[in-house]
């Protein structure tokens, strides 16, 4: 496992953290199955050299086992990537029986329970705008973060979401640095800004940041921001606890982002419609812009 997620771990085990508030919770993961992703060869490098219709489905692994050992649940280190992907396999099948076609996309969502319990429920979600859902990390503005853009090649990444500052900080703690069930700030930062609750679909999100004025994430999704020149995505440092999505870890280790220094993104520092680069397990990436309008 890399670096960064290791990191994670030990931040989420520090004294300092208040761990399982919540006796009922499980971890969580949202990964996309998609028979596109059979021709990505980026996808294939990732699953040990397999072609795989689920994204980054290793990875998901790798965070769900990390998230078991930072909550200190040693019955749920049982369960094995094979364990996983029997489960979504089994989900898929199911789905497809009512889905229109049999190459639909869906969207799992993948919980563990203490006990080491895998389970997985699909679902429809939408195609990619784009054949690669990696594609709009490599895009720039150039040298200006508000420059305008060639609109017609913009539009191969989807309609841009609408990215809204949180009116309050998030305190981040084991419940921010690993994906669970238990899930009362990110309800909390959408219902500050009035923004449709969660799994509603919407080209919105809000944009959280800690007690300390780092920004950390979305609701949904990992951010990262140009910085730097020539310009450079930078994405919040694992220190500031924010999640360590999977697309987040495959992003840093192709350098398609880079971790932020300390003090580097803070909430003071930003500008109204500046271009975000969000991505999550689900959506891949995305591009956003920065929005002080308040949201409706």
């Amino acid at each position: 496992m890399i670096v960064d997620l290791v990191k994670i771990v030990e931040v989420a085990r520090s004294p300092h953290v208040l761990m399982d508030l919540s006796p009922d919770f499980a971890l969580l993961s949202s990964a996309r199955y998609d028979p596109a992703l059979l021709r990505s060869s980026w996808n294939t490098a990732a699953n040990a050299g397999v072609e795989s219709p689920y994204l980054l489905l290793r990875y998901h692994y790798d965070r769900l086992y990390d998230a078991a050992r930072a909550h200190g649940w040693a019955d749920s280190l049982s369960f094995s990537y094979e364990d996983l992907e029997r489960v979504c396999d089994d989900a898929v099948q199911k789905a497809l029986l009512t889905a229109p076609a049999r190459d639909t996309p869906l969207k799992l969502r993948v919980t563990v329970d203490r006990a080491g319990n895998v389970a997985a429920a699909a679902s429809p979600t939408a195609a990619l705008p784009a054949p690669d859902p990696t594609a709009a990390s490599t895009f720039t503005p150039g040298y200006n973060i508000l420059s305008p853009v060639d609109t017609a090649g913009l539009a191969l990444y989807g309609p841009p979401l609408a990215i809204h500052l949180d009116h309050e900080p998030t305190p981040c703690d084991v419940f921010t640095c690993t994906k669970t069930t238990h899930r009362p700030q990110y309800n909390a930062a959408r219902d500050r800004l009035k923004l449709p609750p969660l799994g509603t679909p919407s080209n919105t999100d809000v944009l959280l940041y800690n007690t300390t004025g780092e920004l950390t994430e979305t609701s949904i999704r990992n951010i990262a921001f140009l910085r730097g020149s020539p310009p450079r995505w930078v994405t919040p440092r694992a220190e500031t606890r924010c999640l360590p999505g999977v697309m987040r870890r495959w992003l840093l280790e192709q350098a398609r982002v880079v971790e932020a220094e300390e003090g580097e993104l803070t909430r003071s520092d930003l500008v109204d419609g500046e271009y975000v680069l969000t991505f999550n397990g689900v959506e891949g990436c995305r591009l956003g812009r920065i929005a002080f309008s308040a949201a409706h």
